[in-house]
């Protein structure tokens, strides 16, 4: 093509228009449209990868253009709609290159790739926010540890996770067992598949930011008084084998 309108719009704009689309949306869009736009897609400097869902045809897009210091918000996912993909992106990627990472989305990441992601998260000094989802909280292979375990692999990775833990301000784990010994001084939003009072206890003394809470424990685990400080909460969620126990909204 040899004119464009968007060849007449300023970089800031386009860039703009970017953030409503991710990644591989803009790649599949604006890629080789014209020289100038790829000249302005090298520019960019905020692309949100979501590898959750989909296409192969789209991931592999994604991974010819991607540099990943130009990436602010990275979802993975080996799923049943995309098994395998944590492998190839790996085989492509590692962890510790985007480091202007912001935000970090696991889904169904089993054992296999767990330790060689969270081991890099060390180094993204950027990152703000982290969470591992389960589409079914009693088949996520953590949550099926006995509850009041600390794994082995959290005590192999307990001075990884303190460092990286301690700068977010956003964060869902299925468990929270290696959590007694760390301190949450950013932390605003947390979720936890499967805690203990104890737990929730120690994070609401040393988060005094917390805004948000929402957590999962047994009914065999209530024998600590539920009734504790927690004033610089705005949200609270407790549930007891997966019902909610209590809801408060404070103002």
């Amino acid at each position: 093509m040899n004119s464009c309108r968007l060849d007449h719009l300023p970089v800031e704009l386009i860039h703009h228009l970017f953030t409503y689309f991710s990644a591989h949306e803009i790649f599949y869009t604006f890629i080789n449209v014209t020289s100038y736009i790829n000249s302005v897609l090298l520019a960019y400097a905020n692309y949100k990868v979501n590898f959750k869902s989909i296409t192969k045809t789209n991931f592999d897009l994604t991974c010819r253009h991607i540099i990943p210091d130009q990436v602010i918000a990275l979802t993975l996912s080996d799923d049943e709609d995309t098994p395998g993909l944590i492998e190839l992106f790996l085989s492509h990627f590692q962890i510790n290159q985007f480091t202007c990472l912001r935000s970090l989305r696991l889904f169904e990441i089993g054992p296999d790739f767990w330790e060689i992601i969270i081991s890099k998260l060390v180094e993204l000094k950027n990152l703000r926010s982290f969470s591992f989802f389960s589409s079914s909280r009693s088949d996520s292979w953590i949550c099926k540890l006995p509850a009041n375990d600390v794994t082995l692999l959290d005590k192999c990775l307990a001075d990884t996770y303190a460092p990286v833990l301690s700068q977010l301000h956003q964060l869902r784990l299925c468990h929270g067992d290696f959590l007694k010994s760390i301190q949450f001084p950013c932390l605003r939003h947390l979720v936890l598949e499967r805690s203990s009072v104890d737990i929730i206890k120690h994070i609401c003394s040393v988060a005094p930011a917390l805004k948000s809470l929402d957590t999962s424990f047994s009914d065999d685990m209530l024998t600590t008084e539920l009734i504790f400080p927690m004033l610089q909460l705005n949200r609270l969620v407790l549930r007891v084998q997966g019902k909610i126990l209590n809801r408060l909204n404070y103002q």
